[in-house]
């Protein structure tokens, strides 16, 4: 089997699984086991690709240390600065806001932020889309194709978590299809700034830090910036 003949599942995957699963789970086991699913079908598949195609071919090698630690600590001072200018700023502060995180005691939002972020959302996603995948499309497109398509995959696979947070911030017809809309967008964009530290590396590992430190960074503020904000009933999934 090639990495071209697995490519069709692969796309399907992409496109369709975590939607599925965020449609599929009713609100209120949707936190605890979304997470669950889709981080063990997403370890499942990097995994059976590394076995049947080397763990080399999907990216899985070594880094200089020190480009981890130089990004990590750059790509939290740019987000932080964002993130603080936001909270400034009454309406921006509202955009920044997200009532699920405002609804986790103290325990369970460190476990989120250093915990689930870090390893159920940065490693299986980048192991899949900028490992797995990215090796796929190379193997059938030219490079610049396979970075368009595989950055737009990944904007597609926050098709659910998107709809879930705009439930969350009680965002009703228009506004839910534009918040969902411009969420595919950002990431879209971020996947292309992912899958280019990829192809600069060699390796997933620096898209991973830099994937965990923006969403932890992120993440954090938000719950700040909910302070305040009336909680939503229990039942609601935190943020990647």
């Amino acid at each position: 089997m090639s990495f071209t003949a697995a490519l069709g599942p692969l796309v399907a995957y992409a496109a369709t699984f975590q939607t599925i699963v965020f449609l599929a789970l009713p609100s209120r086991v949707r936190a605890s086991w979304a997470p669950v699913a889709i981080g063990t079908a997403g370890a499942g598949v990097t995994l059976a690709a590394g076995l049947i195609f080397g763990f080399e071919a999907i990216g899985v090698g070594s880094v200089d240390p020190g480009l981890l630690v130089i990004w990590s600590l750059g790509t939290s001072t740019f987000v932080s600065g964002i993130a603080i200018v936001m909270l400034r700023n009454a309406r921006l502060r509202t955009c920044l806001a997200d009532p699920r995180m405002a609804r986790l005691g103290r325990a369970q939002a460190f476990a989120h932020v250093a915990l689930r972020i870090p390893v159920m959302t940065a490693l299986i996603e980048e192991a899949f889309f900028r490992g797995v995948l990215h090796a796929a499309l190379t193997a059938a497109y030219s490079p610049p194709v396979a970075v368009v398509l595989g950055a737009g995959l990944f904007g597609m696979w926050h098709i659910g978590p998107a709809l879930d947070q705009a439930q969350a911030n009680r965002y009703r017809g228009n506004s839910a299809a534009i918040f969902v809309l411009v969420t595919i967008v950002a990431t879209t964009i971020a996947g292309l700034g992912f899958v280019g530290l990829r192809v600069a590396t060699g390796s997933i590992w620096l898209p991973v830090v830099v994937h965990a430190v923006l969403n932890m960074t992120m993440a954090s503020f938000s719950r700040l910036a909910s302070r305040g904000i009336p909680v939503q009933p229990a039942g609601y999934s935190p943020p990647d």
